[in-house]
C-alpha cells in the first residue's frame, strides 16, 4: 500500500517535536517557542499540500496551537504517569501529541479542500495567515516571560537565538505560500480567459443553428402567409436577436430576463407550430432575481422541438419551473420518424459555463416518457 507525502510529513514532524523537546531540556532551554514554531510549521506545510485558502490556513494554525497546549498537557500527565523521568515523558507526550494533531488537522483540511474549491481570493487572505503566526508568537512569547520561573535555569538568551532562527523558517516558509497562491492565481485567470474564449467559440455554432431555423420559417411566412404575419415575425426575432447581441460578453443574466428572452422566443416557436406546443411556466417571484448562464432556458426548449415531433394529437409539453435553489426544464418524449443527428453543442456549452463560472453542474435525466435538465441558480 503506497503511503501518502502526509504521512511522512506528520511522521518527520512529530520526531522532530520529540527531538527538540530532549535537546532542550538536555540543554537546559525552554522548548515552548521552538515546538509552537514547528507546529505552526507542519499546519502550514499540510494546508499546502490540500490546497485550502489562507483563511482556513490561519483558522487551522490558531486551534492546532490552543488544542495543542491542552494536548501536550494531558499527554504529559498520561505518560507521566508510567515514567519518572522528565527526558522520557516530554519527549514522549511532544510525540504523541503532534501525531495526533497532525492527522486531526490533515483530515479536517482535506474535508474543507473537497467542500470549498480554491479560487483567485486566497492571495488576499495570506494576511490571516500572518495575523494568526503573530497572534499565536505574541500569546506564546507572553507565557514564556510571564511565567519564566518555570523555566529558572535554562540559558534564554540561546532560547531566544534559537527561536528566531525558527521564526526566520516559517516566514520564508509562509512566503514561498504566498508566492505558490499568487501563481495560482494567474494560472486561474488563464483558465477564465482560455474558458471565455471557448464560450464564444461555442456561441458562434449555437447561434447560426438558430438563425437558419428561423429564416427558413420567414421565408415560408412570405411566401405563403400575409405580409402582416412576415412583418410580426421579423420583428419578434429582431428582439431575439437584439438579447442575444446584449448578452453576447455577459456571462450571466438575472432569471427574469432570460425568461423575457424565452417568451419572445416562445412567440417565434408558436408561429412555427401553431398547434401541438404547449409550453408553461411556474417560476416564482424570488427566484427571477437569482441569475443563469444566457440562453441555457432558450436553448433546452431549442433542444427540446428539435429532437422531438410536434402534432395537435401529440403535443410536446414543455415544463420551465424554478424551486429553491434551481431552475428545471423538462419535455416530454415525442420521438421523430426520422432521428436528427444531435451535435450536443447547446448542453455542452450549458455545462461547460457552470463548470466553469461556479464549480456546479448540471444534472440531465432521461427515460421513456420525459427529458429533464435541472440549472443551478446563481
Amino acid at each position: 500500500m503506497k503511503i501518502s507525502k502526509e504521512f511522512w510529513i506528520i511522521l518527520g514532524f512529530a520526531l522532530l517535536h520529540a527531538a527538540v523537546a530532549l535537546g532542550c531540556r538536555l540543554a537546559g532551554l525552554a522548548d515552548e517557542m521552538m515546538l509552537t514554531l514547528l507546529t505552526m510549521l507542519l499546519v502550514v506545510l499540510l494546508c499546502l499540500r490540500c490546497r485550502v485558502d489562507g483563511k482556513m490556513t490561519a483558522i487551522s494554525v490558531v486551534l492546532v496551537n490552543v488544542i495543542g497546549v491542552l494536548l501536550g498537557r494531558g499527554t504529559a500527565l498520561f505518560f507521566g504517569a508510567l515514567f519518572a523521568s522528565p527526558l522520557v515523558i516530554y519527549p514522549l507526550s511532544t510525540f504523541a501529541s503532534t501525531l495526533l494533531i497532525g492527522w486531526a488537522t490533515l483530515w479536517a483540511v482535506r474535508l474543507y479542500a473537497r467542500k470549498m474549491a480554491a479560487s483567485v481570493e486566497q492571495v488576499n487572505s495570506l494576511k490571516w495567515l500572518l495575523v494568526a503566526f503573530v497572534f499565536i508568537l505574541v500569546m506564546r512569547l507572553a507565557i514564556l516571560l510571564f511565567f519564566s520561573e518555570a523555566h529558572e535555569g535554562r540559558n534564554t538568551a540561546v532560547t531566544i537565538l534559537l527561536d528566531y532562527a525558527m521564526t526566520l523558517v516559517v516566514i520564508l516558509v509562509l512566503a514561498a505560500y504566498s508566492l505558490r497562491l499568487q501563481q495560482r492565481a494567474l494560472e486561474a485567470a488563464e483558465l477564465a480567459n482560455l474558458a471565455q474564449y471557448r464560450y464564444h467559440k461555442l456561441k458562434q455554432q449555437v447561434n447560426p443553428h438558430f438563425l437558419f431555423n428561423s429564416l427558413n420559417v420567414l421565408d415560408y411566412l412570405i411566401q405563403e402567409q400575409p405580409r402582416e404575419d412576415a412583418s410580426r415575425y421579423t420583428h419578434k426575432l429582431a428582439e431575439v436577436y437584439r438579447y442575444m447581441i446584449r448578452s453576447e460578453d455577459e456571462t450571466t443574466v438575472r432569471l427574469r430576463e432570460e425568461m423575457d428572452f424565452v417568451s419572445q422566443y416562445i412567440d417565434l416557436l408558436k408561429v412555427r407550430f401553431p398547434e401541438g406546443l404547449d409550453v408553461q411556466v411556474d417560476i416564482p417571484e424570488e427566484a427571477m432575481a437569482r441569475s443563469v448562464v444566457p440562453c441555457c432556458v432558450q436553448l433546452l426548449i431549442e433542444n427540446a422541438t428539435k429532437h422531438n415531433a410536434i402534432y395537435p394529437d401529440k403535443p410536446l409539453r414543455i415544463k420551465v419551473c424554478a424551486s429553491g435553489e434551481k431552475v428545471t426544464v423538462t419535455n416530454n418524449r415525442n420521438p421523430k420518424l426520422t432521428q436528427v443527428a444531435s451535435t450536443g453543442l447547446g448542453l455542452q456549452y450549458i455545462r461547460q459555463q457552470y463548470r466553469d463560472l461556479s464549480g456546479k453542474s448540471i444534472v440531465v435525466r432521461s427515460d421513456d416518457q420525459n427529458y429533464t435538465v435541472t440549472l443551478p441558480l446563481l
